[in-house]
Formats: structure tokens, C-alpha cells, sequence
């Protein structure tokens, strides 16, 4: 299946509850309408591939992402074979997604990549090596040692994420999939323009929307750990500067997003969330998806709920996200 075949929206879980209830709240978004699941690789959470395994077996045909892992806190010869198998349960519908990880992985495993870019590309042409059944040597920021997937059933969709400029333009080039999340709204259609330029890969787009004070609250908290890991420039706009940023790794690390999210202004919320009534909610909303036309609208999971999932599949009829997957209608 090829990235033109889905349109739509999708929803991205981090595997911070039980695995049953993942797999179950991801059937519930299939039959709400969803064209796909993207599961977090955060370490310290459920195993991203144990997660999508068990999604892939209470799922008929969305399209499942792995969004994403990294070249470090897994070696690549292994989540090459994890995605392979992935695509024997679920044929068609396992898109591998990487990006160079960030500290909320890799603080708990106590990594501190040196070239993270030059590992990562080096982490994909590995994978894809792989995929097409050839042995693999490779020394580098990354080693392998004739490795070989003799089962492998073939070449994966990609899907890179980032928010640097060299992790934007390799996934621009190299992947079928871009997944854009943590970007100032106002930035984002001028960034799928050029993204969209050499004419390869399918835009993923996660514009995360609040329209009651939990949702904000829970925004707080989220671009909480988001800003420390966020390019310098996109910092300084903030007002973060390499002190303040400091101040607030410390609090994430130590007590947690929790105690971050009073760092998080409303200033910071307007600059990097489609916050508001629901009823300005959608009109932002469906101006931007307008402007930035991707294939996948991705909403995060807010509260793990049904409730919150019918909400979702409404928000997204109403801003025009409501689209086709392989030719079904949702």
C-alpha cells in the first residue's frame, strides 16, 4: 500500500497504559473512522513492538506506525527484524518509522549519542539492507557484523521524523512518510512546501488542539519535555535560553512534566497548539489543514477514552480530515 492510498486522521499513543487497552482503544479508533495508529518508542514505556503486535491483531486495515525509534536504544539489526515480523502479522499496513531520539529515552538509559544525524542515516541504510535480504558489514557511529534477515518479507514504508533542518530534508528525500509534530502551527505550511518539494513523501501532521482546561493542562506537560529537546532557534523564540532550558530539563528529570508545565506560558500554548473553544478550535483547525493539505491529521490520545476518540472522529469530519484508506470510505 502506498502512502497516496490513505487520507484522513489518525491517532498517536504513547504506550503509557496496558498493552489489552491499547489494542482495544485502537480497534475503537478503526471503527470510528481512523486511518491509522502511530505508537511512541519512549523506552521506559510498554516495548513499541509488543504494543503494535498486539494493535496489529485487533486491527483489519489501518495503517499501524512505529513513530519512531532510534538507532541507539535498540540495535538496528534487531528492529529491522522486529518491523519484519510486525509485517508478517500485519501485511500492508507496518510503516517503520526513526528519528535520532531525544532526552526522554534516552535520559533513563543513560545514552548521549554523538552524531545522532550520521547514526541515524546510517541506522536506515542498515534496515533497508536488511529488508532486501542482503548480508550486512558496517562500521561506524553504528556496527554490524554479517548480519542477514533471510525471512524478511521486503522493503517497509519509511517514516522520519525530526525538527532539524538535515533530519527534515532526509525525510523529504529518503522516506514515504514525514511526521511532523512539536512545530510552531503558523511555521507548518510553509515547512510542508518545501518538504513536498522533491515529491516523495506523505505528510503526517499532528497539530496538538485543546479546547477544555485538562486538555491545556495536559498540553502544559507535554511541551514541557517537547522544549528541551527542541533546535536552538526554536528555544530562543520561546525565550529559552541555555540557562532556562537547563532549569527545565532539571525539573523534567527530577520531578517530572508535571512540575515543568507552570514554565509553559499561554504564550507558548497559542505558539504551538490550536488552543481555544471548540468551535474556534475547528475553524483554526480546518483554515491550517487547508493551507497545509497533509494525508494524515494525527490527534493525541488525551485521556486513553472512547469519549475522547468519538471527540476526535467529530473534530476531524468537521475540518474536512474525514477521508478515504484504500479506497474504503471511513
Amino acid at each position: 500500500m502506498s502512502s497516496a492510498d490513505v487520507t484522513g486522521w489518525g491517532v498517536w499513543l504513547h504506550a503509557v497504559r496496558p498493552v489489552p487497552e491499547l489494542a482495544a482503544l485502537s480497534a475503537a479508533a478503526e471503527a470510528l473512522g481512523a486511518a491509522a495508529i502511530l505508537v511512541a518508542d519512549e523506552g521506559t514505556d510498554r516495548d513499541l513492538f509488543v504494543a503494535l503486535a498486539a494493535i496489529a491483531q485487533r486491527t483489519r486495515h489501518i495503517l499501524l506506525f512505529g513513530a519512531v525509534t532510534n538507532p541507539h536504544s535498540r540495535h538496528p539489526v534487531s528492529t529491522a527484524a522486529a518491523f519484519a515480523a510486525l509485517a508478517e502479522i500485519a501485511p500492508g499496513r507496518i510503516v517503520a518509522g526513526f528519528g535520532t531520539g531525544g532526552s526522554r529515552v534516552f535520559g533513563p538509559l543513560g545514552l548521549a549519542p554523538r552524531r545522532p544525524y550520521t547514526a541515524l542515516v546510517e541506522c536506515l541504510d542498515i534496515v533497508e539492507a536488511l529488508w532486501r535480504g542482503e548480508t550486512v558489514e558496517h562500521s561506524g557511529e553504528l556496527t554490524v557484523h554479517g548480519a542477514r534477515l533471510d525471512w524478511s518479507p521486503g522493503g517497509l514504508p519509511l517514516a522520519i521524523a525530526g525538527r532539524g533542518p538535515r533530519v527534515e530534508q532526509l525525510g523529504a528525500e529518503r522516506a514515504d512518510w514525514v511526521l511532523l509534530a512539536g512545530r510552531a502551527v503558523e511555521t507548518v505550511p510553509e515547512l510542508v512546501t518545501r518538504l513536498r518539494a522533491p515529491g516523495r513523501a506523505a505528510i503526517a501532521w499532528n497539530p496538538v488542539t485543546a479546547w477544555t482546561d485538562a486538555m491545556r493542562d495536559e498540553l502544559r506537560m507535554h511541551l514541557a519535555y517537547m522544549a528541551v529537546d527542541m533546535p536552538a532557534r526554536d528555544r530562543a523564540a520561546l525565550g529559552l535560553d541555555d540557562s532556562a532550558t537547563e532549569e527545565l530539563r532539571a525539573l523534567v528529570t527530577t520531578r517530572g512534566p508535571e512540575a515543568a508545565a507552570a514554565l509553559i506560558t499561554d504564550d507558548v500554548l497559542e505558539r504551538y497548539a490550536v488552543v481555544g473553544t471548540r468551535a474556534e478550535v475547528v475553524t483554526r483547525l480546518a483554515d491550517l489543514r487547508a493551507r497545509v493539505r497533509p494525508e494524515l491529521l494525527v490527534f493525541d490520545a488525551h485521556d486513553y477514552s472512547r469519549a475522547y476518540l468519538e471527540e476526535a472522529a467529530a473534530l476531524a469530519v468537521d475540518v474536512g480530515a474525514r477521508g478515504t484508506h484504500n479506497g474504503r470510505a471511513p
